[in-house]
C-alpha cells in the first residue's frame, strides 16, 4: 500500500514568543521542520510528502529544507485559518495512489522510525492508528472562578501525540463530514463513527512550543539527557 503524509506547518507559535516561527528555528544545526518532514522523506515507502505551510513562504521553506530533504517528492501546499482547514488542503493535494496517510506536527522534530513503522502496521490492520502516553500528574476539573469540581481518574486516560496515520478513505470521509474544529485528526475519525487503535508514543516525541522545549529538544540530540 502507498503512503504519504501531509506536515502542518502553517501555525504561528505564538507560545514561542519569537518573531522566527518555532517550526523555522534551528535545532542542533537543522531547521525543526527538517527534522520532522526527514522523518517521511528518508523512507522509501512514502510516495508524496505534503508540507503545509503559511501563504507566502514557499521560498523560504524550500531554502530551509534543501540541505537535508530531497525536493523530489515534497508537495508544498498553502495553509488555511486553523489547523483543520491546513490538513484538509494538504488531503485534497495528495495523489490518489496513497493508500495510508500520516498527518504530522511540524513542531514535533524527535518522533522515531520505530514509533512511526507501529503506527503504519496497526493502521494497515485497523483504518487508524495514534501514538499515546500516559499521564503522570492528578487531573483537576475546576469551574471558571478557579475552584476545584472534580478529580479525575486517570487510568482511562492518555495524551495524544502524531504522526497519526488513517486508511485515505478513513480520514477524507471524516474531514468530509467534519462539524467540529477538532484539536487533531483522529478526533474527527472518532465523530465519524470509526474505531481508533492507540499505540504506545514516546516521551521525547513532544511538541515544541516554548523556548524550554527547544532546549531540552537539544540536549536530547546531544545525548546530555537520556529519552
Amino acid at each position: 500500500m502507498k503512503v504519504a503524509a501531509i506536515i502542518a506547518a502553517a501555525g504561528a507559535g505564538l507560545r514561542m514568543l519569537s518573531e522566527t516561527r518555532k517550526q523555522y528555528m534551528r535545532l542542533e544545526g537543522m531547521p525543526v521542520l527538517a527534522r520532522s518532514v526527514k522523518l517521511f522523506c528518508d523512507r522509501p515507502d512514502f510516495e508524496t510528502v505534503a508540507v503545509v505551510i503559511p501563504a507566502g513562504d514557499e521560498a523560504e521553506v524550500r531554502a530551509l529544507l534543501e540541505p537535508f530533504c530531497s525536493s523530489e517528492r515534497l508537495l508544498f501546499v498553502e495553509g488555511g485559518q486553523t489547523r483543520q482547514d491546513s490538513v484538509s488542503k494538504g488531503l485534497k493535494a495528495l495523489p490518489p495512489s496513497a493508500g495510508l496517510v500520516c498527518i504530522h506536527d511540524a513542531a514535533r522534530p524527535l518522533a522515531s522510525v520505530v514509533l512511526l513503522e507501529k503506527l503504519l502496521a496497526a493502521a494497515a490492520e485497523y483504518g487508524a492508528a495514534v501514538p499515546v502516553i500516559p499521564l503522570n500528574d492528578t487531573l483537576k476539573e475546576i469551574n471558571p472562578e478557579g475552584f476545584i469540581t472534580a478529580t479525575l481518574p486517570r487510568d482511562k486516560l492518555r495524551l495524544v501525540q502524531t504522526p497519526q496515520v488513517f486508511r485515505r478513505a478513513i480520514i477524507e470521509k471524516a474531514y468530509r463530514e467534519a462539524f467540529a474544529n477538532a484539536t487533531d485528526d483522529a478526533s474527527l475519525v472518532e465523530l465519524a463513527g470509526f474505531v481508533v487503535r492507540t499505540v504506545p508514543g514516546e516521551l521525547t516525541n513532544f511538541k515544541i512550543t516554548t523556548p524550554l522545549d527547544i532546549a531540552l529538544a537539544a540536549l536530547l540530540l546531544k545525548g546530555e539527557i537520556d529519552g
